[in-house]
């Protein structure tokens, strides 16, 4: 990462988990110099790297290589030039490659720096992937701040807890994450050395966090995304947001707003302003002057911000489902259903319907040694929300299509529904 700036090249990393034409369908559309690889991944990288691309192996760098690069070093960098092109975790579709510069790594550092307060003696533990902006951001700001680094080849809650016992002091992990890592410890409460746990990365079920808190992890829920180069809210941090789970403060040098869509609860989409936000799309000006209108960021997020300037995520606008005119929010339903004793997870999506134009569908995942019955669910649900939210369909399954962050990935559930009718 670092050697890639120091060159004045842009770093495009990769998810090595896709598959090979994915790989190479992204390498074309950045126009790749050149693919850096380890071993381990070789035969991914000469499966996915396109004609006349030259693939180096990372071991063979390190240890003195040729690189076959121009060998000049840049000892200052233009913080407008693009840094990195990352593309979006793709939960509705194809990715899109979002470009961050330079100044987009240092504001977002800068603005969690406001927040987590870096001083000696903080070590951080990266165990999300280095091809999210939630990863790469650690690296960002260790860098900045001077802080040392434990970094896992990837998630495992065994190596998580004893990199916790060991003195780490600040970690990210998403909600899935956080439920392995419980689980392992088997109520063993939070070490004292450890000041704050990043949780993102999609909805968390209250389950988890009260869970959490209760053993003495200091968690701050996240919000963001890819075209903020990492978070740009976050709660508990203040008695505020402590006290209520679905409440964020912006961080420092981020401005938040929501566009009214005429919903009685005053919802809307939330904007975003700062200079953590992305310089575009790549090669996708329409889609970038779609995203980005008189320098806010449309995120596609529902949510409301009150007087106090809290910010409560609603849901995505594109899960949003309309049944007979109303507005259905799976993270509403998916939150009643994991408060069941039965459901260690669940997903919501919608199905077309004659009738209503969509209904909501669960898929639910159960806890160890259940088996949910989805008549009762549906009664628990019934006792708890509107009708018109209430699941049409509950269906039990071994676990939740994720992509390689943990994210649930609606559209597979989706294509799931449209196979079965």
């Amino acid at each position: 990462i670092h050697a890639v700036r120091r060159m004045g090249a842009v770093l495009v990393p990769l998810n090595r988990r896709s598959a090979p034409a994915e790989l190479r369908q992204q390498l074309d559309a950045v126009g790749a110099a050149v693919l850096v690889h380890d071993g381990a991944n070789a035969d991914t990288a000469r499966a996915s790297r396109p004609d006349g691309v030259p693939a180096l192996r990372v071991e063979a760098l390190l240890a003195g290589a040729p690189c076959g690069l121009p060998p000049t070093l840049r000892e200052q960098i233009d913080l407008d030039a693009p840094a990195t092109i990352v593309f979006t975790s793709g939960t509705s579709g194809r990715p899109k490659g979002a470009v961050l510069t330079h100044d987009n790594h240092r504001a977002s550092a800068h603005a969690w720096a406001g927040l987590l307060r870096p001083v000696p003696g903080h070590r951080w533990l990266a165990c999300l992937p280095l091809f999210h902006v939630a990863g790469l951001g650690i690296i960002t700001r260790v860098t900045r701040w001077g802080a040392p680094l434990r970094l896992l080849d990837r998630f495992d809650p065994k190596a998580v807890s004893a990199a916790l016992d060991d003195g780490v002091t600040h970690l990210s992990l998403v909600p899935a994450q956080l439920r392995a890592l419980l689980d392992v410890r088997s109520g063993r409460a939070a070490p004292r050395t450890l000041e704050a746990l990043l949780l993102g990365g999609g909805p968390i079920p209250p389950k988890v966090l009260s869970r959490a808190r209760a053993q003495g992890y200091r968690v701050l829920t996240t919000y963001g995304m890819t075209e903020t180069s990492s978070g740009v809210a976050s709660g508990g941090a203040d008695p505020a947001t402590l006290d209520d789970p679905l409440a964020a403060r912006p961080l420092p040098g981020v401005r938040l707003k929501v566009e009214p869509d005429g919903s009685a609860d005053g919802s809307g989409e939330i904007l975003v302003r700062g200079e953590m936000v992305f310089a575009g799309y790549l090669d996708d000006p329409a889609a970038t002057a779609a995203a980005v209108r008189d320098g806010w960021l449309h995120t596609g997020d529902i949510g409301t911000i009150d007087d106090a300037g809290l910010l409560r995520i609603v849901d995505r606008r594109d899960d949003l489902i309309i049944s007979g005119g109303e507005n259905v929010y799976p993270a509403e339903v998916e939150a009643v259903l994991a408060e069941h004793d039965t459901v260690a997870e669940a997903a919501v999506v919608g199905a077309p319907d004659d009738r209503w134009g969509a209904v909501p569908v669960a898929f639910v995942v159960a806890t160890e040694h259940t088996e949910p019955e989805p008549e009762a669910l549906r009664s628990h649900c019934r006792e708890r929300l509107a009708a018109y939210k209430v699941p049409q369909r509950v269906e039990v399954v071994t676990e939740l299509p994720r992509n390689a962050f943990g994210k649930v990935q609606r559209h597979e559930l989706r294509r799931r529904l449209e196979g079965a009718s």
